[in-house]
């Protein structure tokens, strides 16, 4: 017994430096500057958004790398937490709708749904035993950001 726990412990370990080694996430971009506008910020951090949840759908849960969900969800949850933050009031820009300030706590409340919606997504990839869960936590994950895009989003 102690030998399937070393071994598989192996794998693990193996896996993770694997991944950690061969990653092309593209939601590892790199920071705008300290000094970039908080506009820039927030595009930024939308960018590594949304490739994080596009890592999920289209590379992640068919290949069943619940670990690699796990870090795409917690990126998300991350962000989320601090979205409003970076919306302060007059902080326009092409792609955000005035509708962010004028309702501005229907906002934090989808930003918060996001949030809630990615940790559970979270969870439920470390555990790694449902991927049924998995997919149902995913799809509604991407649930929360159609609901904030439709309402406050410009596509550009």
């Amino acid at each position: 017994m102690r030998f399937l726990i070393a071994g598989l412990a192996m794998l693990v370990a193996t896996s993770v430096a694997a991944h950690d080694e061969t990653s092309t996430h593209s939601h590892d971009s790199v920071a705008p500057a300290a000094d970039a506008s908080i506009v820039d910020k927030r595009v930024h951090r939308f960018k590594q958004s949304g490739a994080a949840i596009q890592s999920v759908f289209k590379e992640h849960l068919g290949a069943d790398d619940f670990a690699a969900i796990a870090e795409a969800a917690t990126l998300i949850a991350d962000w989320a937490d601090v979205m409003p933050d970076y919306f302060p009031a007059g902080s326009t820009s092409p792609g955000a709708r005035d509708e962010i300030w004028a309702d501005f706590d229907d906002f934090k409340s989808k930003a918060a749904d996001n949030a809630k919606a990615a940790r559970d997504l979270q969870q439920l990839a470390l555990a790694g035993t449902d991927k049924g869960a998995i997919v149902a936590a995913a799809k509604k994950l991407g649930g929360t950001c159609k609901a904030c895009h439709q309402s406050y989003r410009i596509k550009k």
